[in-house]
């Protein structure tokens, strides 16, 4: 439960899957996706049924390239 804090839907990128974050009337719930399209789609589909504005898609996350140790 998040009393108080009002309707919202947010994606966010963690330990290497998408979570969707759906707020409503107080209560907290959250779905977790490995494809940041089909998180996106659900989390359009959330705020649609919630009469949320929709937002830009969360960003990508920054891939460190790792250096190898050969020439």
């Amino acid at each position: 439960m998040v009393a108080g804090e009002p309707d919202s839907v947010r994606v966010k990128f963690i330990n290497g899957q998408w979570l969707v974050r759906v707020v409503e009337g107080g209560r907290l719930t959250h779905q977790l996706f490995d494809i940041h399209a089909e998180a996106e789609a659900f989390a359009e589909e959330e705020r649609h049924r919630l009469g949320l504005p929709g937002e830009p898609p969360a960003a990508e996350p920054v891939q460190v390239k790792r250096r190898s140790g050969r020439r």
